[in-house]
This record gives C-alpha cells, sequence and structure tokens, in this order.
C-alpha cells in the first residue's frame, strides 16, 4: 500500500516545474506514440499468448460481447501492467492455438476445481496478493466461503468487493453499499457495520492526505527513515482490514493517524520556517 502513495524522495530533488514535466513525459510519450505501436505490440502478443490472440478478435463484439468485454476490460488493467494474464488465474495454455488444447479442462467458475470457482477465488487471489489472503483467513467472511453453501447464501470473496480482473479500490460510499448487500436492518446481520466501515475508511483517506502533505514538504532525506516505518505499519493495516475486524482495524488506524498528524505538524513547522528564511534572504 505504501508503494501507491509514495512519491519520489530524492534527496535533493529538482524544482517543482521540472519535477512536473519530468512526471508527465511518460504519458505523454506514450500518447504519441501509442497509436503507432498498438498494432505492432499487439501482433506480437497474440503470437506468444493465444488467449489474447482469440478473445481480442474483434469478431466477438458480435458473436459473444461478454467474452470480448473480458479482454477489454483486462488490457486496461492493472493485472495486464503487472504481466498477469488469463492463464495465471484461470489455468489453460497459452502455447496452444486450438480452443480444447488451450483450455486444457475446466476454466469457467462453475468447475469446483476451477481457480475462478466462487469459493476457490481467495486462494487464487492469494498467490500474489499473499499478506491480504492471510488477514482474508482470519475473518469470518472466509469461513462462509470455505464451507459448503447453497448459492446465494455463500460470504463476500475478493471479488465481491473488488470486481475482477480491472479491480476497484472502495470508496466511502461502495464500501457501504456492498456491506449493506448482508449487513442490513432486514438480515438483522450487524447492520451497524456498514457505517463503521465508511466511518473507518474516511478516517483512512485522513491518512493518505496526512501522507501526501509529508511527501510533498518534507525533506526527502529526513523523512526517509519515518516513511520506512510508516510504509510498514500501513500494511499491516491493509491486512487487517481483509480481516474485517473492525475493532482492530480502528485501533491501528488510531495509532498510525496520530502518528501521520504529528510528523504533518512537525513538517510543517519547518516548512514554515523555510519559507520564512527565503523571504528574509530575498528581501
Amino acid at each position: 500500500m505504501g508503494s501507491q502513495w509514495r512519491s519520489s524522495r530524492d534527496p535533493q530533488p529538482p524544482p517543482r516545474p521540472v519535477r512536473a514535466f519530468a512526471a508527465a513525459l511518460p504519458a505523454f510519450l506514450a500518447l504519441l506514440l501509442g497509436a503507432a505501436t498498438w498494432g505492432t505490440v499487439a501482433a506480437a502478443e497474440q503470437a506468444s499468448d493465444s488467449c489474447i490472440a482469440c478473445h481480442s478478435n474483434p469478431e466477438l463484439m458480435v458473436t459473444n460481447k461478454k467474452l470480448y468485454d473480458y479482454y477489454q476490460r483486462w488490457r486496461s488493467s492493472i493485472h495486464e501492467q503487472e504481466g498477469v494474464s488469463c492463464d495465471d488465474c484461470h489455468g489453460g495454455n497459452p502455447a496452444v492455438s486450438d480452443k480444447q488444447g488451450a483450455h486444457g479442462g475446466d476454466l469457467g467458475e462453475a468447475g469446483v476445481k476451477s481457480a475462478v470457482n466462487f469459493r476457490n477465488i481467495p486462494s487464487t487471489c492469494g498467490e500474489c496478493h499473499s499478506e491480504i489472503f492471510e488477514g482474508f483467513r482470519k475473518s469470518e467472511h472466509y469461513q462462509h466461503v470455505a464451507k459448503e453453501q447453497k448459492k446465494g447464501q455463500q460470504g463476500p470473496t475478493c471479488v465481491t468487493c473488488h470486481g475482477s480482473i480491472n479491480v476497484a479500490v472502495l470508496n466511502v460510499t461502495t464500501v457501504e453499499e456492498i456491506c449493506q448487500q448482508c449487513h442490513n436492518d432486514e438480515s438483522g446481520n450487524h447492520p451497524e457495520n456498514p457505517r463503521k466501515a465508511r466511518s473507518l475508511l474516511n478516517r483512512f483517506l485522513s491518512i493518505h492526505r496526512y501522507y501526501r502533505y509529508i511527501t510533498v514538504r518534507g525533506d526527502p532525506a529526513e523523512t526517509k527513515p519515518f516513511f520506512e516505518q510508516i510504509d510498514a505499519e500501513l500494511r499491516d493495516l491493509t491486512t487487517t482490514w481483509h480481516s474485517f475486524d473492525l475493532e482492530a482495524i480502528e485501533k491501528q488506524t488510531e495509532v498510525v493517524l496520530a502518528e501521520l498528524k504529528a510528523k504533518r505538524e512537525e513538517v510543517a513547522k519547518t516548512y514554515k520556517k523555510d519559507l520564512e528564511k527565503q523571504r528574509r534572504t530575498s528581501d
């Protein structure tokens, strides 16, 4: 989690306009070159991966739009960016061109042994997201997923909250809505939990704001040890979030929030002194 928040912390950062231009340059070049290179990249991918060769076929827009949409969602996903392809989750053999050989068995979610079967999804995702999986295994949610249940009575898995292929990060609105699917007045199953989850996520966003302030205005060399410590705590907090132990989440959140708030105030004082010093020097 720390890596998704952290900006570059060079001990001697260049001026902000230069940093802004440097940060934007890769995206700008990608935009310019994207149209020219797309055909070449797509052709190379298709030559080595039969999953991509088949599921990217524009004819599927008419013959099987669901499969085509799956491919498009993967194409713009973090999984594609990280080199996670169809066979990494579904199995099969992307080196084989014929459909039966490429599928190599039951790849659909209905198969009991399928990696994307509802009960198997946590362990499938856990192959990469091991720490989060360990947190989830401690939850009551996981116990409901692991035991035999009738369809519609199973507990939530990774895709319940985050979706599949092109994953989503929950915000304060969506987390409450998703929790309410099971935790509501009608079910009587801890109907207070969605509101608590929303409140905790709001505090989590405050953590993000403090973190960013320190990253932008703090001295990179001075704040490096602090970030190493806080990043480890944030990884632990992410794991705890996936245990759905709201009391434990609240305790850890308050500790991290207090540490970041104190550091933010310290950085703000130093930043203000530096500005005053610059004004006196310029005068």
